[in-house]
């Protein structure tokens, strides 16, 4: 339910377009190149943190799972369809491209991956990921995601949307033994793809501390909404169709 009239968001919108281009026009290079660069150390934090936020996310996401399966079968009481569609998949985009990439540290597919791999004992080797494939497993997923949410009959079904939860899960954690967790999130995973994309907006960001005294640490900083864009690498061609696909698909799904 849109709590101000249609006509305020569309003036909004192309307001906000409108001096983004004015901005390119008129402002100097080198004044938007230093803006781009300038970067606060905001501090320093240690990466259990993931593995510790991605547990939490798997125990919270079996939770969910089971409220789908054995739950309420409305969909306006039981928490999966609420929390999964409009929490996760309105509020975490919006977070990702507002502060950053909070979703590096509620992966709930990273502590699992973990604990396989530890499990296994180095009786699984990895494979590398074909880079002729691009964002191809990405794009064929996301497909199959927008078909779900805007094509399928019943998207908000709880036990539907468990069961849809686990086979993706499960499919997807499975890849992630075969090509490692950060390349098949990064080209594979869809979701993992494009939250990431969407970090690349946020005014937070970090990376790891190379340094042998803090190996194992992320140096945190604050930087201007879309600088990080600056220093982005370019997608492939394919990853440029992934991207066209999210934002047409959302697209499709406000206009709705």
């Amino acid at each position: 339910v849109l709590l101000l009239p249609t006509g305020h968001y569309s003036l909004g919108g192309a307001a906000a377009v409108a001096l983004s281009f004015l901005v390119l026009v008129l402002v100097p290079q080198g004044r938007l190149d230093k803006l781009a660069r300038w970067r606060l150390p905001l501090g320093v934090l240690p990466d259990q943190l993931r593995l510790a936020g991605s547990a939490f996310s798997f125990l919270f996401l079996i939770f969910l799972i089971a409220a789908g399966f054995f739950g309420s079968p409305d969909p306006l009481t039981n928490p999966l369809p609420l929390i999964f569609w409009g929490i996760f998949w309105v509020g975490l985009t919006l977070v990702q491209g507002l502060i950053g990439d909070v979703w590096r540290w509620v992966d709930p597919f990273y502590a699992p991956w973990r604990l396989l791999m530890g499990l296994a004992k180095g009786r699984i080797t990895t494979r590398r990921l074909s880079v002729r494939l691009g964002y191809l497993p990405a794009i064929i997923q996301f497909f199959a995601f927008v078909w779900f949410e805007l094509v399928h009959p019943a998207p908000d079904n709880p036990t539907v949307l468990a069961s849809v939860i686990c086979i993706y899960f499960t499919a997807n954690l499975m890849a992630m033994l075969i090509f490692g967790h950060e390349e098949w999130a990064r080209r594979g995973e869809c979701l993992s793809a494009f939250l990431r994309m969407m970090a690349r907006l946020g005014v937070i960001g970090g990376k790891a501390i190379e340094s042998s005294t803090e190996q194992g640490r992320r140096q945190i900083d604050l930087c201007w909404p879309g600088a990080r864009l600056v220093s982005a690498l370019p997608l492939p061609p394919n990853g440029v169709l992934f991207l066209l696909l999210t934002l047409s698909s959302v697209s499709f799904d406000g206009l709705m």
